[in-house]
């Protein structure tokens, strides 16, 4: 159950070949998506977004989190320009 200012939940998304659940990824989405920055720039930014809501994003792993935050930010920006904020 969701409070007024904590995270929204936990979204699973397909990180390489396995599936995570990232707590706070709307939040995440949401913030990022007005930033026009470098895809290098913006998946730094939502690795450590990701991590300030207690996600565990192993060191080893942070590139393909990376791609992953990567592709659903602009998926959620397709469903923004579509007019829809949910997924």
């Amino acid at each position: 159950m969701g409070s007024c200012c904590g995270p929204s939940g936990v979204r699973i998304i397909k990180v390489g070949t396995f599936e995570a659940g990232i707590v706070g990824l709307e939040e995440i989405l949401q913030a990022a998506a007005g930033l026009r920055e470098c895809d290098e720039v913006l998946a730094v930014r939502l690795v450590e977004q990701a991590r300030t809501f207690g996600n565990y994003i192993p060191p080893a792993s942070e590139r393909l989190y990376a791609e992953a935050f990567l592709r659903e930010l602009r998926a959620y920006r397709q469903r923004v320009a579509a007019g829809s904020h949910t997924a």
